[in-house]
């Protein structure tokens, strides 16, 4: 049985004439007719009666009548909601990043746009660490965060085409005396005072720990969820701060120093997260599906 035949039925029962039934419908009574046949022989029972113009039910055709009224009630609710979730209608979608990594997938985020120029994107700028608890609490669907992922209940995707990392430098005003060496180790700065994104982002947890191992903690002197301000608050207290060479672009014209990093401290992947287990909004789906499997053309 087709939900085609079921619609046709149940308007033949309302309006008890073939053709009524077929001009609301729009199509040929032959057409009907046809198919109600089929239909009584699909079911093996006799649906429907005519007398003279008069099509009336019989039991059989009163049960189907009434159960098919509502199983096609609930199919138009069920087609309007998925309607409404369409992926192709005005969509509005946030997706959870930071202003130190956002960057890496931006080109990718604007050809998705250029795209499908009907969705419209926010990035809700935290840290790593924040954004990872927000996609594991599904206040956002997904994340673009950098390792380490500390939330166990997120699926994690990685672009097919490209692996996204940054790498953490030491970063100073360049008069600062540091500012000449070469290379330097956490411990070198044991008695530095330090500028740090917050404690959202994986470099503030990364800066603790390694200072940790060296038996000193931190002089944190000035913590921000935008690396604009904490790369001005460096240059005005003079401070240091381990920050990703992937920025030094943004900051070719300030005088400072970026110097490489000896610690081991690996790369840092940039990855996109999910809540496992939770289906995806077609408009979450799509986005994923896109920054996921699409190549960024200038890399």
């Amino acid at each position: 049985m087709e939900f085609r035949q079921l619609r046709y039925f149940i308007e033949i029962i309302k309006v008890q004439n073939y053709s009524n039934a077929a001009k609301n419908l729009f199509v040929t009574q032959p057409t009907l007719s046809w198919n109600m046949n089929k239909l009584q022989e699909e079911l093996g029972a006799k649906l429907l009666y005519q007398v003279g113009n008069k099509v009336m039910p019989t039991t059989a055709g009163s049960i189907l009548f009434e159960k098919g009224k509502k199983i096609l009630e609930e199919l138009d609710d069920l087609t309007e909601i998925i309607e409404e979730d369409h992926i192709y209608k005005k969509k509005e979608l946030t997706i959870g990043s930071n202003s130190v990594i956002s960057p890496v997938y931006m080109p990718l985020i604007q050809e998705f746009m250029s795209v499908y120029p009907n969705f419209s994107i926010t990035i809700e700028e935290n840290g790593s660490v924040k954004t990872q608890k927000k996609v594991a609490n599904e206040e956002l669907e997904i994340g673009i965060v950098s390792f380490p992922i500390v939330e166990p209940e997120l699926e994690i995707e990685s672009n097919t085409s490209h692996t996204f990392q940054y790498d953490a430098f030491v970063l100073m005003r360049d008069d600062h005396p540091l500012a000449g060496e070469e290379k330097l180790s956490i411990k070198d700065l044991k008695n530095e005072r330090f500028g740090s994104m917050s404690k959202d982002y994986v470099l503030y947890h990364v800066l603790k720990s390694k200072s940790r191992e060296y038996g000193f903690r931190p002089d944190i002197d000035f913590m921000s969820n935008s690396h604009e301000v904490l790369i001005n608050h460096i240059i005005k207290k003079n401070l240091v701060a381990i920050i990703p060479i992937q920025l030094k672009e943004l900051y070719a014209d300030y005088p400072l120093a970026w110097v490489t990093l000896t610690d081991k401290i690996k790369p840092f992947d940039i990855v996109v997260v999910h809540k496992k287990d939770k289906p995806l909004s077609p408009a979450a789906a799509l986005c994923l599906e896109f920054i996921t499997n699409h190549e960024i053309k200038s890399i």
